[in-house]
């Protein structure tokens, strides 16, 4: 029988007495807002941690923030909690596996670069993932693939892996080394209107919009994005046989999972097993979950425990 993890916010380890994490297994979590939405008391939203399916007693100390981007998680290391129990000595825990969520936000803020840059000149292609509607028109491409910038996704790529190569070499550098981490790739979600506060009209809907995608390819070129994100994801696993795999990493394909309702195009609020444009409801989360849970517990059976 399945069973929810316990969740502990890190900052809970400046509290005394800090949480007990011993008995069962403990997970390392961080991330971005997968990881983090429903963490308020109260909240209508949840977030994959939450409804991992476990078989046994598992507690998840969870460093996710929203809007965390991989660059941020790699470089913070001294006043990073992760970094600290990850790896550092005289802070280090040892910890059964390590969950990360992470690629959804660099990806999000790469749509979202801005067409020129602070002294108005053009931002080079190579540093966006979008093409400018005059780079469109020249195109002799016709579907999705028309509206993407192949040398600004090729810059994108080349971080995410460089940050996940040095994520795992973290691991390596403490009494972690060879613990199993573990990533999602990420559900195709709907351009829509429909977000949070700054952002209240969601995410790829004004990135679109400002880089002059037309709405009937909105949906295609985000699906094609999407698409890309998780076929690179899904190089970095151990067992992909790419040259970007990462020993000891294991990605969950959460975009190939059948069953998640789309939300319906224009819808502003939540609709489907979507709570806004690109974060799940509590039900959407519950199905990746429950399915994420299986795929961790027969990884990590190939693993010994933690000594």
């Amino acid at each position: 029988m399945a069973t929810r993890p316990q969740v502990h916010p890190a900052d809970t380890m400046n509290e005394y007495p800090p949480p007990v994490l011993s008995g069962g297994r403990r997970f390392l979590a961080e991330g971005d807002s997968w990881y983090t939405l429903g963490t308020l008391k109260g909240s209508r939203l949840s977030n994959l941690l939450f409804e991992l399916g476990l078989s046994i007693r598992t507690q998840i100390l969870n460093c996710a923030y929203p809007g965390d981007t991989l660059k941020h998680m790699v470089e913070s290391v001294e006043r990073s909690t992760f970094n600290r129990l990850l790896y550092l000595p005289r802070f280090e825990h040892k910890w059964d596996a390590i969950l990360l969520s992470a690629g959804g936000n660099d990806f999000i803020d790469a749509t979202a670069t801005p067409l020129t840059d602070s002294e108005g000149k053009p931002t080079p292609a190579e540093k966006r993932i979008l093409l400018r509607p005059d780079e469109t028109a020249s195109s002799t491409l016709t579907g999705p693939e028309r509206y993407v910038s192949t040398a600004g996704w090729a810059t994108l790529t080349r971080y995410l892996l460089q940050n996940f190569q040095a994520m795992a070499g973290r691991r390596d550098q403490g009494k972690n080394r060879g613990r199993p981490i573990f990533v999602h790739t990420y559900a195709k979600p709907t351009v829509r209107p429909s977000g949070v506060l700054p952002r209240d009209k969601g995410w790829l809907y004004p990135a679109f919009n400002n880089y002059g995608v037309p709405p009937d390819f909105w949906q295609p070129v985000c699906d094609h994005l999407f698409e890309q994100l998780r076929l690179f994801m899904l190089s970095l696993d151990q067992g992909s046989g790419s040259p970007n795999a990462i020993p000891k990493l294991h990605v969950f394909d959460s975009a190939s999972m059948g069953g998640i309702k789309p939300a319906k195009p224009g819808e502003k609020g939540e609709s489907g097993d979507w709570i806004n444009e690109i974060h799940l409801t509590p039900k959407g989360y519950r199905k990746v979950g429950k399915e994420f849970g299986k795929m961790i517990e027969k990884v990590l059976g190939t693993y010994p425990p933690r000594s």
